[in-house]
């Protein structure tokens, strides 16, 4: 196994970051520094990484109905409600993708960076759905605006996104977008001066919540097993 992946396999970051690792010097085999992400290592060689010996570490895929008022981080010490409430699992994880304090709806939690990396990552075109509530309605050309591509500030503008209006008594919106800047959803429609009531995050590419319900959580199954395989290629 190469020596990049060996260390993305451990848990502990990316294969990408482990590449960096490997090209700062903090990565040693069976006591010699290493330079060449592509080395193959053997299963008994002892791995290093910045004076921590590390081994492969089984991976983990959990779906969650995050509640509103939780951040998606594991520690924040000027927040009471994070993922360790949520999860009980006794090995490092973090969330694949971002869900504001605000938002509710599905988060994926694993050790798997180089999943987690290709979830986020703008070339999977992967699909994010979201139900969402405004104050007031977007015209028919602001739809289609919003579906274009809009500049939402700090230098980022959305690619392609679809919408449809669901209840134009409620002003509640379905929403998919493949991005995931900070906030995204509620600045797409702050750029048409329409403020998120509520936002509900539903599925992120066939991965779901459709039958679960708010502080529920289930590891996957072997069909959304199947998708993490896909995803990781």
């Amino acid at each position: 196994m190469r020596i990049n992946k060996f260390i993305a396999k451990s848990g502990i970051t990316s294969r990408r970051k482990a590449d960096d690792l490997i090209k700062n010097g903090l990565v040693k085999v069976n006591g010699q520094r290493v330079s060449e992400p592509g080395l193959d290592i053997r299963d008994d060689d002892l791995v290093e990484v910045n004076g921590q010996v590390i081994g492969i570490e089984e991976k983990f895929y959990i779906k969650v109905y995050k509640p509103v008022g939780f951040i998606t981080s594991n520690y924040d010490p000027h927040n009471d409600k994070d993922l360790n409430d949520l999860v009980k699992v006794d090995k490092k994880f973090f969330a694949a993708g971002r869900l504001d304090k605000d938002s509710e709806g599905l988060l994926i939690v694993t050790n798997d960076g180089d999943f987690t990396n290709n979830i986020i990552h703008p070339r999977q075109k992967l699909d994010k759905e979201y139900i969402v509530k405004v104050d007031k309605k977007l015209s028919k050309k602001e739809e289609d605006l919003f579906q274009r591509g809009i500049d939402i500030g700090r230098g980022e503008i959305t690619s392609d996104a679809r919408i449809k209006l669901l209840d134009p008594r409620e002003n509640t919106y379905r929403v998919i977008i493949h991005q995931g800047f900070n906030r995204q959803i509620r600045r797409m429609f702050g750029y048409f001066n329409s403020k998120v009531l509520s936002l509900k995050r539903i599925r992120i590419g066939e991965i779901n919540i459709f039958d679960m319900k708010p502080y529920e959580n289930r590891y996957f199954d072997e069909e959304e097993l199947s998708f993490v395989k896909k995803i990781k290629g």
